[in-house]
């Protein structure tokens, strides 16, 4: 089971979304990650999306979009981004996947021998935040460690991969790490992954590779290309559909 991400899908099939209007690389977009994608992902491969998979404003028009996610190769993981709106919370949401399709936020799943765990997060505070600032840190790391205490109930071992979904960058643009980075460092995280950045400018910024003991990687899929990125090579065999706790 190879391990795969990309975030910032932001499909849009029941009202189309120009998002070449941001900038000529988007045209098409959903075509290209089709096309990218059924090339190496594998049936028995895990793809991890963290955030803004739909720009559907309800759960009528994100059918379409769950039914193209549903029709790509392998066992896909979501979590919600800010774009989002129609993620109404994780018990809400997982009626409406397909077999395909596993979602976390808040709270941790395991697959074959891997665990995934993630929640929507936050921008990192400014030295003297402002209380929306304030309040939102407080919720995702809240969150965060409720997810991460649920993954340590799943892991057989230390040595057991454990991926965290986090939309927004973990480390600000000049490389500070924002409160959650200690938070995984404590429980041993293994791999890192993020989206939200669509400029050059912010990619060339971006915290990537292995900071301490994690592995920090953007995977806002403009930023990779519309090719969703290995984050891991094959773990082992089993079914890819996974328990939760």
């Amino acid at each position: 089971m190879n391990v795969w991400a990309i975030s910032d899908l932001h499909l849009s099939f029941a009202r189309p979304d120009r998002r070449d209007r941001y900038a000529g690389r988007w045209r098409d977009h959903a075509s290209k990650v089709e096309q990218s994608w059924r090339e190496i992902v594998r049936a028995e491969d895990l793809v991890l999306l963290p955030g803004d998979l739909s720009m559907a404003r309800n759960h009528r028009d994100l059918q379409p979009d769950f039914d193209w996610l549903h029709r790509m190769p392998g066992t896909k993981v979501l979590s919600p981004g800010n774009h989002d709106q129609w993620w109404n919370g994780v018990d809400a949401i997982i009626p409406l996947l397909r077999p395909s399709m596993l979602a976390v936020d808040g709270t941790a799943i395991e697959i074959a021998g891997t665990v995934v765990c993630g929640t929507l997060g936050a921008t990192v505070p400014t030295e003297e935040p402002t209380s929306r600032q304030h309040d939102d840190t407080k919720l995702a790391l809240h969150r965060l460690a409720y997810a991460l205490a649920q993954a340590e109930g799943l892991r057989s071992s230390p040595e057991t991969p454990l991926f965290v979904l986090w939309h927004f960058p973990p480390f600000d643009g000049h490389g500070r790490p924002g409160p959650w980075v200690e938070l995984m460092e404590q429980a041993r995280v293994t791999h890192c992954l993020y989206g939200h950045l669509h400029t050059t400018a912010q990619w060339a910024r971006a915290v990537q590779g292995r900071v301490g003991t994690i592995r920090y990687a953007c995977v806002a899929a403009d930023a990779i290309g519309f090719r969703p990125l290995r984050i891991r090579t094959p773990l082992g065999g089993g079914n890819a559909i996974g328990r939760t706790r």
